[in-house]
């Protein structure tokens, strides 16, 4: 939980995208610009520009509008039919692939620089997640590098499956409240120590995790940075608990430095 199919379904079926395209995710930091420019891209900078990106879970393009200023070539999957339409017409210079969940199958051996995935992967179960993992190791080049943002319930497995175990009525008011945490429909199976392991065994090095809460107080969620072969030392894992006061005082500041109005006269 969830599966491949529950995620095809909710965002391909379910999922009221409206006018935002996904853009309301970004609420809390002031709107997507600000996110990218304060919470993304200082993560992955020094990785930019580059010749490719692959970029899994692309939704509609809330990233995709920022990723494609940084390479000749941008790829972008996802398992939404719905979603690669808008992707195709926002971006015609973008290659849009219909993703399975589980590969890459489309891509050939050797041919990226950069693999991320951002908000996206946090729904990803460890079964799937490890298969990913080996086909990105396959797709990049020789020192190439990823950023995946990915589930760390799994740190708290004992204390979400007791939440997930109480009845709706009961739970909602008091995830509401704030007396218990939310999941974010995050994938229990995945922390961020057997992604790190399943990393290496697909042949990928580890350069750093850095675990963030993400709607609970708990570090549910992780962006772990991987580069395919050997690393001269073994990477550091940072607990950052103080990732949502970012947020907030970004989105505050945003609102103070706007684009003015222009007056034609």
């Amino acid at each position: 939980m969830p599966s491949i199919e529950e995620n095809h379904e909710f965002w391909n079926d379910r999922f009221h995208w409206g006018k935002h395209r996904g853009d309301v995710w970004s609420a809390r930091w002031g709107g997507p610009q600000a996110q990218w420019q304060w919470c993304v891209y200082p993560r992955i900078r020094k990785w930019l520009p580059v010749s490719t990106i692959l970029e899994i879970g692309c939704g509609m393009g809330r990233w995709t509008r920022f990723l494609r200023e940084f390479c000749e070539e941008l790829v972008a999957v996802d398992l939404s039919e719905r979603c690669l339409a808008v992707c195709e017409e926002r971006f015609p210079e973008v290659v849009c692939r219909l993703g399975d969940g589980r590969t890459l199958n489309f891509q050939q051996d050797s041919t990226v620089d950069l693999v991320f995935s951002f908000e996206s992967l946090v729904h990803t179960e460890m079964d799937d997640l490890r298969s990913y993992l080996a086909e990105i190791a396959r797709v990049l080049k020789p020192g190439g590098s990823c950023f995946l943002h990915h589930s760390n319930l799994g740190n708290y497995e004992g204390y979400f499956r007791w939440v997930r175990s109480l009845p709706e009525p009961l739970r909602t008011p008091l995830q509401n409240r704030g007396i218990l945490d939310f999941d974010g429909w995050r994938a229990l199976s995945v922390d961020h120590q057997n992604v790190q392991k399943e990393a290496t065994a697909a042949g990928l090095g580890m350069l750093s995790q850095e675990l963030v809460p993400w709607g609970s107080r708990r570090l549910i969620d992780c962006f772990s940075v991987f580069q395919l072969g050997e690393v001269g030392s073994a990477g550091k894992v940072l607990e950052n608990s103080w990732f949502t006061e970012r947020a907030a005082e970004i989105r505050k500041i945003s609102t103070a430095y706007v684009e003015p109005e222009r007056h034609l006269g």
